[in-house]
């Protein structure tokens, strides 16, 4: 993983120094060429609901067909939580629960701020300004690689008394608690892509968000209550001085898409065939996964160098916000 270095910044070379008409003040260090692009398939093992308001699944047309859309949040949120945790168990931050972080006043934005605030980006408000910090990483759309009507099923349900009727023991009269439940169904696959962009991220940022996406995980609403429902296949990470077009996953579903796929190892051979050549330093999607396999067990180990790596972290997040918001 030594490959990615030159695409990568290093831990403390995050913040850097500028002369103002008057003054030197401190600020992140000036964005850099420099991208990576780590390309998933994310394979439902059970049924996933991907869904706004409306009880259909969400879709998006394009290329003369209709495929299954999950926009960027439906990956991103429960892989922030999830890195949250690690952070805890690491005690390297998590100070606050998603979407509620807080400054408050007398405090100093390293108080709130960690790790996952540079990854995955986050905002609060402080005395009578907002400090902003944008994402480090972009998560793109998720798209099924077949069209939807491959991928999609219906159930009916009830949600009347508990005995299974609709009987209403209370108005002494039938319900009409009927609904329809969609669902994308088991096996469907579906192509994403996580970007880094100016040369933001350091090494311990991409080893982070490779422990946050894991291996599996329990995605969304109501669905989400069975357990697992996904599961996540690397099918590398590309690397170059500029991002490519074809990264998009919608370029990769015109590329590789269609009725007829075969499984999720041909089709990463596939994606990898067309990306590799297009890129200065590409990895292999298998040893992407033996690395995250080696990630969560050195995660496991008590006093270990990873932890060691979150603990330099923490303490160069500190040297970053404060220096940042702290003028």
């Amino acid at each position: 993983m030594d490959r990615l270095n030159d695409y990568l910044p290093q831990l403390g070379d995050l913040l850097e120094e500028s002369q103002g008409d008057k003054n030197v003040y401190l600020h992140p260090k000036r964005k850099n060429l420099g991208s990576v692009s780590i390309v998933l398939i994310r394979e439902a093992i059970a049924p996933l609901v991907i869904r706004n308001a409306e009880q259909e699944i969400t879709d998006i047309e394009f290329n003369n067909e209709t495929y299954v859309r999950a926009v960027p949040n439906k990956f991103k949120y429960p892989e922030r939580g999830r890195a949250l945790q690690i952070l805890r168990a690491m005690k390297a931050g998590g100070r606050y629960p998603q979407n509620r972080t807080a400054i408050p006043k007398g405090t100093k934005a390293s108080d709130s701020f960690d790790l996952n605030t540079l990854v995955f980006g986050d905002s609060a408000n402080h005395d009578s300004k907002v400090l902003p910090v944008r994402a480090a990483v972009n998560y793109s759309d998720a798209l099924s690689l077949r069209p939807k009507y491959f991928c999609v099923s219906e159930s009916f349900h009830n949600r009347g008394f508990e005995d299974g009727t609709l009987w209403d023991a209370e108005a002494k009269k039938n319900t009409d608690n009927l609904f329809s439940r969609h669902f994308v169904n088991p096996g469907t696959l579906l192509v994403q892509v996580l970007s880094t962009r100016g040369k933001l991220l350091p090494p311990i940022g991409l080893k982070h968000l490779l422990l946050s996406v894991g291996l599996a995980g329990s995605y969304g609403g109501q669905t989400a209550m069975t357990g697992l429902n996904v599961r996540t296949h690397f099918v590398g990470i590309y690397a170059d001085l500029f991002e490519k077009a074809e990264t998009s996953p919608y370029e990769l579903v015109k590329k590789v898409g269609g009725a007829e796929i075969g499984d999720v190892a041909a089709i990463s051979a596939l994606i990898h065939s067309h990306l590799a050549p297009l890129h200065e330093t590409n990895i292999l999607g298998t040893d992407v996964q033996f690395w995250v396999e080696g990630l969560i067990k050195g995660f496991n180990q008590q006093g270990g160098e990873l932890e060691k790596e979150y603990q330099d972290a923490a303490r160069e997040m500190v040297k970053l916000f404060d220096g940042w918001f702290g003028q």
